[in-house]
């Protein structure tokens, strides 16, 4: 087994969750302490979890194409482990990391630290919105990670209750754009812009999306934001706490959003089977098409979860790069 839970405790094995066989930097079996408002990793089942299935791979992409992040940044860490596979994979050295809530931070930062096995590693974390905990504290960075929430609290939610993982509060006084409002990618727009200034010049914003709305959409996202963007990596995942989340989406249909696209997990499986994140990525608006005939919107797709069927949807990671100034 790869996982044990204990309560608020749970052992992941680099080797089955990030698919390294030997670890230099963290340790090889990676002890984690979770808040009752932690998301719970999903340990038993990587190919439902952000981390194992999106994070992952875009780092190992980044890798491959020579691309390390010396000063590395995640927003909403969570259990800790994004930035752990960026000590890993990407090398980090300096690790931003931002959650909402206190307790959250705290034991994300003793997760952290307590698994490297490397020293040299400087932990920077705040707890808040978005980046603004690491204002003035954290500058020139090379990669930015985050994996967002996107449907809207309904009123009657408290988000100090629970793992509220799928939600955010809406009030925001930003000037949005409609369309990330419809397609309901706000946060991922919001962090984009707060990155901008923390970034140096050629660093990179990776937005985790599921691209339940259409990749042109999602691309559209980074030249809003004064990006040049693309598509690293392409994948899919199965739908995690599908009651709520596919229900959270079509309630957001039923009120004239979207639509929202989901899709049988046997459809997915075979069109990305035999292809990597990053060969996905080269061809995502292809794939996008082939897989058009079986889309089905969030109330299609609530109808089949009722029924206790699975459904999935894509994964893209948007890579945002910042341009010098006097390219805009």
């Amino acid at each position: 087994m790869g996982t044990r839970v204990d309560h608020a405790e749970l052992v992941v094995s680099p080797g089955e969750f990030f698919q390294i066989s030997e670890t230099e930097r963290i340790r090889s079996s990676i002890g984690l302490r979770l808040s009752d408002h932690s998301y719970l990793p999903k340990a038993e089942d990587p190919r439902a979890d952000w981390v194992a299935s999106v994070a992952v791979p875009a780092f190992k992409t980044l890798a491959h194409m020579g691309v390390l992040a010396p000063r590395f940044c995640t927003i909403g860490t969570g259990a800790g482990l994004d930035a752990l596979a960026a000590v890993e994979i990407l090398q980090a050295r300096t690790v931003g990391f931002t959650d909402l809530h206190e307790d959250v931070l705290a034991y994300a930062r003793e997760n952290i630290r307590s698994n490297l096995l490397s020293k040299d590693v400087e932990l920077i974390g705040g707890a808040g919105d978005l980046l603004a905990p690491l204002a003035g504290k954290l500058s020139q960075i090379d990669v930015i990670y985050e994996n967002l929430p996107n449907i809207p609290m309904a009123g009657n939610e408290d988000l100090a209750d629970g793992q509220t993982s799928s939600t955010f509060i809406t009030e925001r006084s930003e000037e949005i754009p409609g369309s990330a409002e419809k397609n309901l990618v706000t946060l991922h727009y919001l962090a984009l812009q707060q990155a901008h200034p923390l970034l140096r010049v050629g660093g990179r914003v990776l937005s985790s999306i599921g691209a339940r709305i259409p990749l042109s959409e999602i691309l559209a996202l980074s030249g809003a934001a004064g990006y040049n963007g693309s598509i690293l990596t392409y994948t899919w995942k199965v739908q995690s706490e599908p009651t709520e989340v596919v229900g959270g989406y079509a309630q957001w249909e039923r009120e004239g959003l979207g639509p929202f696209h989901f899709y049988p997990v046997s459809v997915l499986h075979d069109a990305f089977e035999g292809l990597s994140p990053a060969a996905a990525g080269a061809q995502a608006l292809k794939l996008e098409e082939e897989l058009a005939p079986f889309e089905m919107s969030a109330l299609d797709a609530l109808a089949l979860v009722e029924k206790g069927e699975r459904v999935g949807h894509t994964v893209a990671i948007l890579d945002s790069v910042k341009i010098p100034d006097s390219a805009l």
